[in-house]
């Protein structure tokens, strides 16, 4: 297995622990045992700053710049999964984007906004998973098959710049601090629940 699957593959565990306290939430505001009122929101905004300062600046990048085009030029077996994938790394910002916009909504005490929240989140959860999921069913086991050595190195380098933030060798202080920051603000069993007595 080439370094940089190793860094895509703890990226996407780092990715899922964030996703698991969304779902969290999700499943604590349908079933009434959060609020409005009750909801952590700085747990939220920290969650949305590691997911726009990690996902959507260092690890889609990578793989729209060096992992994608080095598959697209190899074999055409994966040009329509790579093209769906890219409009996914798209929608994701403006899910993202829309998801924070409905929160701070519900913030404000806007009505209707919980049930928006929810939708959202639930449509931006499910949109993780599947490209999840694509990823690592579909393009990873294809460029460990058709990908050389020197194809691979460029890749390598470039997902090796990202220090994972979470599993790696040495991991960014910015994000060990955000997600330390999230395990210790998330409502147990998930984390620490650091503000809720």
């Amino acid at each position: 297995m080439t370094k940089a699957i190793n860094i895509m593959k703890r990226e996407h565990l780092s990715l899922n622990t964030v996703l698991h306290v969304l779902n969290q939430l999700v499943l604590d505001l349908e079933a009434g045992r959060l609020t409005a009122d009750d909801v952590d929101y700085e747990l939220f905004e920290k969650i949305m700053n590691y997911i726009e300062e990690f996902l959507d600046t260092m690890h889609h990048p990578k793989e729209d710049q060096y992992l994608f085009p080095a598959l697209l030029k190899k074999t055409s077996e994966s040009n329509d999964v790579i093209m769906q994938l890219q409009e996914q790394h798209q929608k994701g910002v403006e899910h993202r984007k829309k998801l924070e916009i409905h929160f701070q909504a519900m913030k404000d005490k806007h009505p209707g906004q919980v049930e928006k929240v929810i939708d959202a989140l639930k449509d931006y959860l499910q949109a993780h998973r599947e490209h999840m999921k694509l990823e690592d069913n579909v393009i990873i086991p294809l460029a460990e098959r058709v990908l050389t050595p020197e194809d691979w190195a460029p890749i390598d380098e470039a997902f090796n710049q990202n220090e994972d933030p979470v599993f790696g060798d040495t991991p960014k202080n910015k994000f060990r601090k955000l997600l330390s920051d999230i395990t210790f603000l998330a409502p147990a069993p998930i984390g620490l629940g650091g503000r809720r007595k």
